[in-house]
């Protein structure tokens, strides 16, 4: 079906919001949407994408294409025009979709609050329905995908200045937009949790002032919600509470609740350990467990692959549990627990070690925003269900309140705990092709028994992280493969360190009923690497966009990982430089980037 006939809403749209400039206004008078303001309530303004002297369409993802249901749709012109915000500049046009709108939120950034903060260059575009039921195969996500919100929400990245762009430009370039639309559809195509890519668009006239003068570009971005824990944050930032329930309750009711399953998550954890809470929960109590749960998730598949996002503020931290924003990510090369991709990150507050602590540093800053909710027992709920809470009621109930919120919080950290260490071990099994069933009751036995080891292995040894596990698959010759600063076990006490860990991981398959062949599941043959999008990008932007070769190879390979049997028979000289991944220069690996995008 083509995108421009797909029915087309904007449930968002439905919570209160200030007003201040009108959707109409916004239509009429453009600059009236592109002037940063603070707002006093609500959680979005109108805005339109801007325009731009020239559009060029580079590429659209097949994955997302499939995924959508609008496959064949992206030589259309109308399509064209749509992912790139071009048709946003007929009227005619706009009078037909939602009004566009960017989010307002808040956000603790590097541990320190920053106030209104919100979509500086996004313009969310519209929701539409899934077309297409995705089973994800090996269940990687949680059993199958109707466990999610049966919509998607499309949105542009670089599409101009919004009210929430403060001193920024509202624009993207060209270099941060190739590397976010590939490691969008690479992550999703791995089987870890994110926010995906839909298409890319390059704007030659556009220029925007970074380190120097650069082209810019557009990605056209999806996902079931795009709402953040800073989304809480701001409305606690100015003490509304009619606009937190109201917010708790959209997610609920909205994103939480799919054919009358509510909380699927929670669900899960609780029949895998049924008495871990002694006290009834409340809905709200529900949601903000849900969203320590899916994040819990989503860290241990980061941790599992080494991905890095490099930032994980408060304000890019998903209630879905989604990996996004992505600004100086990288897939770490070589395992180095104290590895930070953030040229900026000095403290490596948001390095490989701390990333599991930085996750639940932002959850229970979550739980803060949510204490009076997550305070009050049912009764008082009732009481305060339409919007007749007060200072007094508060005040009366305070000592309560802060109890009950405080073991809730700290219910979830003891939750979080198991469940990343759960999902870790887990996702390492597959890796290693084990089965689950070797895991005890409590996952950090064999935490420390297999996987601690391993880790410290790999540390010592520094041969590439990835692909070891691809070497894996044929142990008997894992020895013999795995070279070690370009000699072969020269160190004996290195040696007999890896021996040591392969006969643990021995032991464990001698007691394994898992057909190993499955670890190729698992383990990607390829991975976008950050020489290898640094690569794409210089020859995209010297090109102008007109030779999209590497683009497209880049492409196959990064969106089909585990089947090199859809990477093309083209290029195959590029290919087998980009897969001799880990004998490249040292330089090349392990790199950091800055903020800038």
């Amino acid at each position: 079906m083509k995108l421009i006939n797909i029915p087309k809403t904007s449930s968002f749209l439905h919570l209160e919001a200030e007003l201040k400039v009108t959707a109409e206004q916004a239509l009429n008078h453009e600059a009236l949407s592109h002037t940063p303001r603070m707002i006093e309530s609500g959680a979005y303004a109108y805005v339109l994408p801007e325009k731009r002297d020239q559009y060029q369409y580079l590429t659209s993802s097949p994955n997302a294409l499939r995924d959508l249901g609008i496959e064949g749709d992206e030589t259309d012109e109308t399509y064209q025009k749509i992912v790139s915000g071009e048709a946003y500049q007929d009227k005619e046009f706009v009078k037909k979709v939602p009004v566009p709108y960017s989010q307002a939120y808040a956000g603790w950034q590097f541990g320190q609050f920053a106030g209104q903060l919100g979509d500086g260059r996004v313009t969310n575009l519209f929701e539409i329905p899934k077309l297409r039921n995705v089973d994800f195969k090996n269940e990687r996500f949680i059993k199958s995908d109707s466990y999610n919100r049966k919509k998607y929400e499309i949105q542009l990245k670089g599409s101009g200045m919004t009210p929430f762009s403060r001193f920024a430009d509202g624009k993207a370039v060209l270099r941060s937009s190739i590397r976010e639309y590939i490691i969008s559809e690479h992550l999703n195509a791995i089987g870890i949790p994110t926010t995906r890519a839909l298409a890319l668009t390059y704007l030659p006239k556009t220029l925007a002032r970074r380190h120097m003068a650069e082209k810019c570009a557009i990605v056209t971005r999806f996902a079931e919600s795009w709402i953040r824990l800073g989304t809480f944050d701001l409305y606690r930032l100015r003490g509304d509470r009619k606009g937190i329930r109201q917010l708790s309750d959209y997610i609920i009711n909205e994103l939480f609740t799919v054919d009358d399953l509510q909380f699927p998550y929670l669900t899960e954890f609780l029949k895998i350990k049924p008495n871990f809470i002694d006290f009834s929960l409340s809905q709200y109590d529900k949601m903000y467990l849900e969203i320590v749960l899916r994040n819990a998730t989503s860290t241990a598949k980061w941790q599992t692959y080494g991905f890095l996002n490099g930032v994980l503020n408060t304000d890019n931290t998903s209630i879905l549990g989604l990996s996004m924003d992505y600004g100086p990510f990288q897939i770490m090369d070589k395992f180095d627990p104290d590895y930070s991709p953030n040229s900026e990150d000095h403290s490596k507050r948001y390095g490989y070690k701390n990333t599991p602590t930085a996750i639940f540093w932002n959850l229970t800053r979550l739980g803060e925003d949510l204490a009076e909710l997550i305070g009050m027992n049912e009764e008082q709920l009732e009481l305060t269900s339409k919007g007749q809470m007060n200072d007094g009621m508060i005040s009366e109930w305070e000592e309560d309140i802060i109890k009950r919120a405080t073991k809730v919080i700290e219910v979830a950290g003891e939750m979080y705990t198991f469940s990343f260490t759960k999902k870790y071990v887990e996702a390492f099994f597959d890796r290693l092709g084990l089965s689950h069933e070797l895991i005890s009751e409590d996952p950090d036995v064999e935490n420390k028994s297999l996987i601690v080891p391993l880790l410290d292995m790999l540390k010592r040894v520094q041969c590439d992280y990835n692909l070891f596990f691809t070497k894996l698959e044929n142990i008997d010759t894992i020895t013999k493969e795995l070279k070690f600063n370009n000699e072969l076990f020269e160190d004996e006490e290195l040696e007999k360190f890896v021996n040591d860990w392969l006969n643990i991981y021995k032991g464990y398959l001698s007691k394994n009923d898992r057909d190993t062949k499955d670890m190729k599941s698992y383990n990607p043959l390829f991975l976008p690497r950050g020489w290898i999008l640094d690569e794409v990008i210089e020859h995209t932007q010297k090109t102008e966009g007109q030779d999209l070769s590497l683009l497209k190879k880049l492409e196959k390979m990064s969106f089909n990982p585990y089947d090199d049997s859809k990477w093309g028979d083209e290029l195959k000289d590029v290919e087998s430089r980009w897969l001799r991944q880990g004998d490249v220069d040292e330089q090349y690996s392990m790199m950091t980037c800055s903020c800038s995008s």
